[in-house]
């Protein structure tokens, strides 16, 4: 392999990396917040158990419960009863075993198969666990007693009820309002021989995309610790069921890509969150640790099982809008400012599709004096490598030489030799804002385009060879990426191997990609090339990159 051949690998790696890094961020570290091996609030180790699979429901993704021990003694009731509230938005259904949700679909989001999007994966969920000597467990099998009422003001509140016998008795509240995801749920202990309890969503969320690598990216146990957000992935739980976060918990629940089930605590009463999980079945969970004093506790919660609107979550206070996932933190003023350009154009143009293109011509127009002088020091510099050539092969053996008359020819012919980046690098920050507004919004789920383009968050695919999908939009954005490698000013021919690659690592990335995204760049490349096909013309001495 010579020299130029293996420079043109490595930057194609460069460019590969520095995507990845860019367009798929991690979440910053959370200051001081650990994790660690999972100890009760006495300190025993938290038991390990393998999850077991029951019957799916039609349409869904096998259900999967994670359990852990189960707590004996309790009752309330004789036989398992279901309570169903329905109001315009969702279904929820309630059992009193557990004192827990079966069931809760929102009516407004279609999952694959066209039912509307179930959010409860484990067979019920928001469970409860005592941690104490005498009282131990969880009581997600306990038949507690229950009863439903209509409020005056059109909420309904579902009360379950349990005694173990004695003195201790658990009382759980759920207050729904029709109009919101956000539920209310009350805790009320008391006689019991116990330390604390954990309020527990442990089976995660369904998938709901076409996209099983969507899930795959996206799935996991969200925790904030106040002003930061720790992600737990499933492929974290490949040699421990679980996992320990501490600091200040302003809540903490799991997601898939664009709908999450999040339990938020009274101010300033937890530290500790658990996170169980279960790598081979994707599936994670998240448990809140809470005090008792004496054997009592009285706590408040608040429940949002819904989507992850940015917009919504805003307005529910709570920063529930740290859930979504608009990129590092110095680009998400960017990214929000983006969203709500989006938000605002759509109201006027109700095609997702037609309002991407729009924005891409929004910020080329912005961005276009940058472009403009970008590529007029792409061409300078392209002039001016025969002397660059000259003057390495002349002082090859003297590097400070080299450099000292190499300035000196940039300073002869006025070429800033770094001012084609510096633009581009000025609008990296948009380039990045609004691929993560495209990636997560969930405005894109299930938006059609036009023709076969009928989902802007999947790939589009016109037909099928065999089992290969054919997907146009990045195949068109493999066309324009080759036509702007032509247009762009190579005169140093180390670059030339890396412009041929370029457009088939494009292709190779962009592959897979949703439509939306897809679109996007697509967008931005066919305007890239018709913006330099128009400087260029103002130079009739320029020679497009040779073949």
């Amino acid at each position: 392999m010579d020299r130029k051949t293996l420079l043109a690998v490595l930057l194609s790696l460069i460019v590969v990396i520095v995507f990845q890094t860019f367009f798929f961020p991690k979440e910053e570290p959370a200051g001081t917040r650990s994790r660690q091996a999972v100890t009760d609030s006495l300190g025993r180790p938290f038991p390990a158990s393998e999850p077991s699979l029951v019957s799916p429901t039609e349409g869904s993704v096998p259900r999967t419960e994670i359990p852990v021990s189960s707590a004996t003694g309790w009752s309330g009731a004789e036989t398992e009863t279901e309570m169903v509230v329905e109001t315009g938005i969702y279904t929820a259904i309630f059992t009193n075993r557990g004192g827990m949700l079966r069931s809760f679909k929102l009516k407004g989001f279609a999952d694959p198969v066209g039912q509307p999007v179930e959010i409860v994966l484990g067979p019920r969920e928001v469970g409860l666990v005592i941690e104490g000597r005498s009282d131990s467990g969880d009581l997600d099998n306990t038949l507690f007693a229950g009863r439903q009422e209509s409020l005056g003001d059109g909420r309904t509140r579902i009360v379950f009820e349990a005694s173990n016998g004695a003195a201790g008795t658990i009382r759980k509240v759920f207050t729904l309002d029709p109009d919101e995801y956000l539920l209310e749920l009350d805790i009320e202990l008391s006689g019991l021989d116990a330390e604390g309890y954990r309020i527990t969503w442990n089976g995660g969320i369904p998938r709901g995309e076409k996209l099983e690598k969507s899930y795959e990216q996206a799935a996991g146990t969200i925790v904030l610790l106040g002003k930061n957000k720790e992600t737990i992935r499933p492929k974290e739980f490949k040699k421990v069921s679980s996992k320990e976060v501490t600091g200040n918990v302003r809540w903490a629940g799991v997601r898939n890509k664009y709908f999450m089930a999040v339990m938020i605590p009274p101010e300033d009463t937890s530290s500790r969150v658990i996170a169980v999980g279960d790598h081979e079945a994707k599936i994670t969970g998240a448990q809140i640790v809470m005090p008792m004093r004496q054997g009592k506790a009285q706590h408040g919660f608040l429940l949002y099982v819904g989507p992850m609107e940015y917009n919504r979550l805003k307005g529910l206070g709570h920063n529930l809008d740290a859930a979504v996932d608009l990129g590092w933190k110095v680009f998400r003023p960017v990214s929000k400012l983006l969203l709500a350009s989006m938000v605002f154009i759509h109201k006027f143009v109700p095609n997702y599709g037609v309002v991407i293109i729009l924005i891409s011509l929004l910020t080329k127009l912005i961005f276009y004096p940058l472009t403009r002088t970008s590529m007029k020091s792409m061409r300078a510099m392209q002039k001016v490598q025969p002397e660059i050539t000259a003057l390495r092969e002349k002082y090859k053996k003297d590097p400070q030489k080299l450099q000292a008359a190499t300035m000196e020819m940039y300073k002869k012919h006025k070429v800033n030799p770094v001012g084609g980046c510096l633009p581009m690098l000025v609008q990296m920050p948009v380039f990045i804002g609004l691929y993560q507004v495209l990636a997560n919004d969930i405005a894109v789920r299930n938006a059609p385009f036009v023709w076969w383009i009928n989902d802007l968050s999947s790939p589009d695919v016109i037909f099928s060879i065999g089992s290969f999908p054919i997907h146009v939009v990045p195949i068109i954005l493999f066309i324009f990426t080759a036509l702007q490698t032509l247009l762009t000013p190579q005169g140093d021919p180390r670059q030339k191997m890396m412009g041929y690659m370029m457009p088939l690592v494009t292709l190779f990335i962009f592959y897979s990609f949703p439509a939306g995204l897809a679109l996007y760049w697509t967008v931005n490349s066919i305007l890239t090339v018709a913006q330099q096909w128009m400087i260029h013309r103002e130079d009739p001495t320029h020679k497009p990159a040779a073949a």
